[in-house]
């Protein structure tokens, strides 16, 4: 029903004191002729049928959704480990191999002197992150945009905060202290080649690299050879569009805006670096508390572990 309150309640005008009385009678006829309209269009405004849902939903969207203020976070340093999901029940027994190769200069007829393989193993600690949000009901009400989606995505960029800055710890100990170099205001090619050469020398190249993008982008200034060196168009190319090479020693560079800035962490292939453990799966409960007026969400996260096998592969640079 379309009609508003003006349209409903009406008065009729009379002029002087006279008037009063014959207007009664027309008055009194008014209000028995539109009082029945008055309770309907009230009872509509404060009922909940889908035309003033919708109504109240077309209000709401009209509001300009909030500015997201913070960069959305994906975890940087899962890429050095191998993923692994194991049961509530299960063990998280890793084998740790070791292995006694030795072979001898001997006559064709002297005896073999056998190789015996053996096996020790590690469990490594697990640790679990939780958060959560409530949202009052007026505010829930008032806002016209879906507010507990963007807070779901707040809290999910939160545990994977916190699943990072635990695997990091786990990284920064593992690195050999020889693998550990440094430099001094910026960094250079010469540095990188370092990295890419003596990695290389061991047997154990290093493949990938976390690296912030504002220091990737420093590669543009790089001598890249003596006079009349020839650049390939496409590295040239890269280099004019992105102001760094992504590809350049055939490391994969996976620039992420929450990487430290001072320092840049280069590894192998996970399989010859360690094991990310989730154990479990993650849990969300949601509850109304009717007595304040507000519903709550709380995320546990599954339990994780960290283990580094080895750190051959592992390379630091720290930019002093």
């Amino acid at each position: 029903m379309d009609k508003k309150l003006s349209e409903v309640v009406k008065f009729v005008p009379a002029v002087g004191q006279n008037a009063l009385s014959a207007s009664k009678e027309s008055m009194q006829l008014s209000v028995g002729e539109y009082t029945a309209d008055v309770d309907a269009l009230l009872a509509s405004l404060a009922g909940s049928s889908p035309e003033i849902e919708a109504a109240r939903n077309q209000f709401g969207a009209a509001i300009a959704e909030p500015i997201i203020q913070i960069v959305p976070y994906v975890e940087q340093y899962s890429r050095f480990f191998q993923q692994q999901t194991i049961g509530d029940l299960e063990d998280n027994l890793i084998a740790v191999e070791d292995l006694t190769n030795v072979a001898y200069t001997s006559h064709p007829r002297a005896e073999i002197l056998y190789n015996e393989p053996g096996y020790r193993f590690t469990r490594p600690t697990f640790t679990t992150f939780q958060t959560g949000f409530k949202i009052a009901w007026p505010t829930l009400r008032k806002s016209g945009w879906n507010i507990v989606a963007r807070q779901m995505n707040y809290v999910a960029w939160e545990l994977a905060r916190k699943r990072d800055a635990a695997a990091k710890v786990v990284l920064d100990a593992a690195v050999p202290a020889s693998h550990k170099l440094s430099v001094a205001t910026t960094l250079t090619k010469a540095l990188v080649d370092q990295v890419l050469k003596s990695s290389n020398a061991i047997g154990f190249p290093v493949k990938y690299a976390v690296i912030n993008p504002g220091l990737l982008m420093t590669m543009q200034a790089w001598t890249w050879g003596a006079t009349g060196f020839y650049l390939p168009p496409e590295v040239a190319k890269q280099l004019v569009d992105n102001l760094f090479y992504g590809n350049y020693g055939g490391i994969q560079w996976y620039a992420h805006p929450y990487a430290p800035t001072n320092m840049i962490y280069f590894g192998g292939d996970a399989t010859q670096i360690g094991w990310h453990q989730m154990k479990g799966s993650p849990r969300t409960d949601s509850f109304t508390n009717i007595t304040l007026g507000e519903d709550e969400y709380a995320y546990r996260d599954c339990e994780h572990s960290w283990y580094v096998g080895s750190g051959l592969s592992l390379w630091t640079v720290e930019i002093t």
